[in-house]
């Protein structure tokens, strides 16, 4: 079913049906357009996708091959792709009437999903072109007037934008493509021409001129809201709270300013006050964004029992995938993997985000679980690292929950390389460098990539660890120091036997293991005592026994 809403279709079925200029080839066309094209037409769809990426790789102005690419991942059931082709497609060159269906399609998308911000960008852009069309004056009529009120910038899918995407709520969808242009993204958050939403540099003019208007100081308290312009943002709020007490967007964008200004507990407060006046339309979706920021809010106090409530109480009016992320983080953050894995695995099954694939990833990993689910999370949470990420420090915190047991694995898989610069991103952690996971782990990690003396430190503050003091009894081996390998073998094999006889197969020991002496210090399991020599046969002597006197039978 494609992304669009059913109900909203019916109005437009004569320009989405008119897409017959994306059939047409052109003789003297571009050939990779051309080769593009004919895969498209008999639906070689992965063929086609290679053609057009490389189309727009050589022609980065034209938005010709995102555009199809949008339609080829609506197709595919891919709408986060789907959508991020069409977003960058509708701000390259395209003909008129590719423009107008480009941002049909994304006026419309927003429209269903409220993200009042980009229905209001969209829809106001595609009435330049059709300045009549009453269905869409609609649709930017009322993005407009909702704007900044729960619902508005849903986490449906995450959109181009990995980081400045401008949402009420935290727990968001992340996922991006790797091809992701940083200009880009920033003006395709913007309007063309007019209609764009003004800046608050725009705005305070006007609010100085008309301190009365509320709806004038509402829009300019929403500007400075997406400029992160928070303590302004909060005064303008204040004021307008003076003037209508019951105003409930106001309370919760209210409680949206606090949590971006790290206050939770007022945030809570504001909620708690907006939730006493509900919205009288879609009163579920209200309660949904309410319960969803206030379980962060809690979450972010500590107080993890009503974190846990508030998370469920918002999937409760809203199945959609925040809640469950959260409570996967929660779990994660109580080290109950079972649950944990459980949210998580509900999570990808709704939307399949990279934070949903990366708790799964490591709950499961906790739990000692394999399998397709194990190694698909573990696939999608590292591709979208290396993709978006590749400097793992310049990667956001929440994707760095996972970064310890990424590490590990790739470790396993014999990626020691790859797995390092994950565990030296984590260096400077105090919270995860000083643990007994990161120490020894990346010890051992650098132990196999030949950086002995740079793990040698890390072992050796590994407390109580066999592990530990087996690796560093081989690498005292290499360097020929026998007094440190068998102080630490001997460490080892006190804590676990097994390894006494690792040590006699052990190629780092081989050398050593050439001297009798060190074959009998394993084979005797670290003691170095010789046993007393019985004396020979034949050569003892008796020994008198001392004399006693008798005793007298008299008393």
């Amino acid at each position: 079913m494609s992304f669009i809403h059913t109900g909203l279709v019916g109005k437009f079925i004569s320009l989405i049906l008119s897409l017959s200029f994306a059939f047409g080839i052109l003789a003297s066309e571009d050939a990779v357009l051309k080769e593009a094209k004919q895969a498209f037409s008999r639906k070689a769809y992965s063929e086609a996708i290679k053609k057009f990426s490389k189309y727009s790789d050589l022609h980065p102005s034209e938005g010709v091959g995102n555009m199809y690419m949008g339609y080829i991942y609506e197709y595919k059931k891919d709408y986060p792709k789907s959508i991020q082709n069409f977003r960058k497609a509708a701000e390259l060159n395209l003909d008129k009437d590719q423009r107008k269906t480009v941002l049909l399609k994304l006026a419309l998308f927003f429209n269903y999903h409220q993200d009042w911000n980009l229905a209001a960008t969209y829809s106001s852009r595609y009435l330049k072109y059709d300045s009549k069309n009453e269905e869409m004056q609609k649709i930017y009529n009322r993005a407009v007037g909702n704007r900044g009120n729960p619902g508005s910038n849903t986490s449906y899918v995450h959109v181009i934008k990995p980081q400045e995407t401008k949402k009420d709520d935290k727990v968001k969808d992340d996922r991006q493509d790797k091809k992701d242009n940083s200009k880009q993204q920033s003006q395709n958050s913007l309007e063309d021409g007019s209609e764009a939403q003004k800046s608050s540099a725009d705005l305070e003019k006007s609010v100085a001129a008309n301190p009365n208007n509320e709806e004038l100081r509402w829009e300019y308290s929403l500007a400075l809201f997406d400029e992160k312009k928070y303590d302004l943002a909060e005064e303008n709020i204040k004021i307008l709270l003076e003037k209508d007490p019951s105003r409930t967007r106001y309370h919760y964008k209210m409680g949206i300013v606090k949590l971006r200004k790290d206050d939770p507990k007022a945030a809570i407060e504001s909620f708690e006050k907006a939730r006493k006046n509900p919205f009288s339309k879609e009163t579920n979706v209200f309660f949904y964004y309410v319960y969803l920021n206030e379980g962060l809010a809690y979450q972010k106090l500590n107080q993890l029992e009503q974190a846990e409530e508030s998370y469920k109480a918002a999937f409760k009016q809203v199945q959609k995938d925040p809640p469950l992320l959260g409570l996967a983080r929660l779990n994660h953050q109580k080290s109950e993997w079972v649950a944990c894995s459980e949210h998580a695995d509900n999570a990808v099954a709704i939307a399949g985000q990279t934070e949903s694939h990366m708790f799964r990833f490591v709950c499961l990993g906790e739990l000692g679980k394999s399998g397709s689910k194990f190694q698909n999370s573990f696939d999608k949470y590292h591709q979208f690292l290396e993709s978006n990420f590749p400097d793992p420090k310049k990667s956001p915190d929440k994707y760095k929950v996972g970064f310890l047991r990424l590490a590990r694995h790739l470790t396993t898989l014999g990626k020691e390389a790859n797995a390092e610069k994950y565990f030296a991103s984590l260096e400077n952690e105090a919270d995860v460098n000083t643990t007994r996971e990161y120490l020894f782990y990346r010890g051992k990690n650098l132990f196999y990539l030949g950086k002995s003396d740079d793990a040698i430190p890390l072992l050796q503050k590994v407390p109580s660890s066999s592990a530990a003091y087996f690796l560093l009894a081989r690498i005292y081996a290499k360097k020929g120091d026998l007094n440190s390998t068998k102080s630490n073998l001997k460490l080892a094999g006190g804590l676990k036997d097994e390894y006494w006889s690792m040590a006699n197969t052990e190629a780092d020991f081989a050398e050593f293991r050439k001297d009798p002496k060190f074959v009998q210090f394993i084979n005797r399991k670290g003691s170095d005592d010789v046993a007393p020599k019985e004396p020979p046969a034949g050569n003892s002597k008796s020994t008198p026994l001392p004399s006693v006197p008798l005793q007298s039978k008299n008393p």
